[in-house]
């Protein structure tokens, strides 16, 4: 027998015997092995994919989900001991993750994001336009990401802290090389359903900073989170209502809401609201605005002292301040979604192979907000 015919017999063999899957789709195993934290037992056609009702009749899979950075997290070395004495402004290290989203060629907050690893940030969809159809050739890349910035105002961040000065080290820029959006968003719509969005850098981060790290995604769950009275945090150099765009990193804290009051507010009555959509906020004067749709709505857990990304900024009031509750996106939903977009464009890039999986996007320059302008660095 010819040795490529051999060759073959033994490949279809090792498919039967399930040694090679799709990337994204996760390894054949049983509930014993899929170990919780790297992965959930999900029928095939629902790992990595969005359904309203999942598919428990069928034999499941252990769906690989984003495994976090080990130093994901990171609280603000500055927390005990300096003194703010405006609450919105954040310390010089807090929220490492916090990423600008700007047109390559200009100086201007399109969006925010929050990086997740040295090769991947997260945003929004609605920050970007779909493009009509895969092409094998990646387009030029059209936005790029800011890292580690606090004053937009200043090439070197320092502040006083006691006494005693404090400096960031530089900011970091890289293009963003290719932009997924969820393959449920639809651009057309109001409704801001799948609103997700994963950037890969054109060149991933060499090292995390004090002021560059990534932040914690949360586990999986498609169960409605009930978060309803619990406090989050959000942040970003958006607008604000009265004071127009920030030069400074700030935070605002708010109460979330029954995600009900969200759909009263703004007619969403979608049956698929109560898994993909969180409800926060609806207090004067503390909200998001303009600039800050990508970014991460935020949760510290006590027992491990880390922050974790629980939702993405998607939409709210058209007039930032009022007391009407702000929409996000929940992450918990959607990490399986991440991990094999991941792996899609990991392989994709080595291999110069398109995944039908994701819905690629090309940028667009209609998002929001202002800033200041240089390339990169």
């Amino acid at each position: 027998m010819a040795p490529d015919r051999i060759a073959w017999l033994l490949l279809l063999l090792l498919v039967q015997l399930g040694w090679f899957y799709r990337p994204g789709t996760g390894a054949p195993l049983t509930n014993e092995h899929c170990d919780p934290a790297r992965g959930v037992l999900l029928a095939p056609e629902d790992c990595g994919q969005y359904r309203n009702q999942l598919n428990n009749e069928t034999d499941r899979i252990c769906c690989p989900v984003f495994q976090n950075e080990p130093n994901c997290g990171q609280v603000s070395r500055f927390d005990a001991t300096a003194v703010i004495y405006d609450s919105r402004e954040t310390h010089l290290d807090q929220f490492p993750w916090a990423t600008i989203i700007m047109p390559r060629w200009q100086w201007k907050n399109s969006c925010s994001g929050s990086l997740i690893n040295r090769h991947f940030v997260l945003s929004a969809a609605h920050c970007f336009q779909p493009d009509m159809r895969l092409t094998n050739k990646s387009p030029e890349p059209a936005y790029r990401a800011v890292f580690g910035d606090w004053d937009l105002f200043t090439d070197e961040d320092c502040k006083y802290v006691r006494g005693e000065l404090f400096c960031n080290g530089p900011v970091r820029n890289s293009l963003i090389a290719r932009i997924l959006n969820h393959p449920l968003y639809d651009h057309w719509t109001d409704q801001f359903l799948h609103d997700i969005a994963l950037l890969k850098l054109e060149r991933p981060l060499v090292e995390y900073e004090s002021h560059i790290g990534p932040v914690c995604l949360p586990s999986y769950s498609s169960v409605m989170p009930e978060i309803a009275g619990r406090n989050f945090t959000a942040t970003g150099w958006g607008k604000t209502r009265t004071w127009g765009g920030m030069r400074r990193k700030i935070k605002v804290s708010m109460i979330a809401r029954n995600v009900s009051v969200c759909g009263k507010a703004y007619g969403i009555h979608r049956p698929e609201v109560a898994q993909v959509q969180l409800c926060v906020g609806g207090q004067w004067w503390k909200d998001v605005c303009n600039g800050d749709s990508g970014g991460a709505l935020m949760h510290r857990d006590t027992e491990s002292n880390r922050w974790t990304q629980v939702g993405i900024i998607s939409f709210g009031s058209k007039d930032c301040g009022k007391p009407l509750p702000g929409v996000y996106t929940n992450l918990a939903r959607y990490t399986d979604w991440i991990q094999a977009g991941i792996e899609t464009l990991m392989v994709g890039d080595e291999q110069q192979t398109e995944a039908s999986s994701t819905t690629e996007v090309t940028p667009s320059t209609e998002a929001t907000s202002e800033s200041q302008s240089d390339e990169s660095q």
